[in-house]
């Protein structure tokens, strides 16, 4: 004798679409789920389910656009506080924003990235199978403990005005400028290893 189902609550079905209060699947039919707690379901193809523990996914076939903050004060001054029309607050667990076939724009007055782990955290990492570029009208500083710029090719300084270099001592050199009979296995792999690791 098969078990029954916990009791389901539709709240209206129709042919645009079903909305719906429980469980919907089958007990011990494998592959569904008891954990269902709203679903709604429309005509078009767009879904939205609850579950019990928390959760909510979300289906829509086509474009997705959403205006906030259309009465908030937009004559603030730079001395006062911000009002944030949109929040999205992940206590725990990950932020992801794919969009493998698209692009992704922000567009903004002012952008601030922080990242705050500690230890081997706290990195900030870019990377391009093209092109990165980085422009700013005023001013580009960079800036850290320990700076390096490697390249696979050649290195570019072009520069309207002056090119200044600033340092409290220089090493200069190639590890190519050798002697070719000075080659031997140890000194080919040391060279190896002195590449690789000139930017950890």
């Amino acid at each position: 004798m098969s078990k029954p189902n916990p009791a389901e609550q539709i709240i209206t079905d129709n042919k645009y679409g079903l909305i719906f209060m429980g469980p919907s699947g089958e007990i011990d039919e494998l592959g569904e789920s008891l954990d269902t707690n709203m679903v709604v379901s429309l005509k078009g193809g767009h879904n939205q389910t609850y579950t019990l523990g928390g959760n909510k996914g979300e289906i829509v076939p086509g474009q997705s656009h959403e205006i906030v903050g259309t009465q908030l004060d937009n004559g603030r001054t730079e001395s006062e506080s911000e009002v944030i029309a949109k929040s999205i607050i992940a206590e725990n667990g990950d932020i992801v924003i794919n969009a493998e076939d698209g692009n992704i724009k922000l567009k903004a007055k002012n952008i601030y990235i922080e990242a705050q782990g500690e230890g081997s955290n706290g990195s900030i990492l870019v990377k391009a199978n093209d092109h990165i570029i980085v422009r700013a009208e005023e001013q580009i500083n960079v800036a850290g403990g320990k700076v390096c710029i490697s390249s696979a090719d050649s290195i570019t300084l072009n520069a309207n005005g002056y090119l200044r270099t600033l340092y409290s001592d220089i090493i200069q050199g190639s590890p190519f400028n050798v002697n070719l009979q000075t080659f031997t296995l140890d000194t080919v792999a040391s060279l190896i290893d002195s590449i690789t690791s000139s930017c950890k």
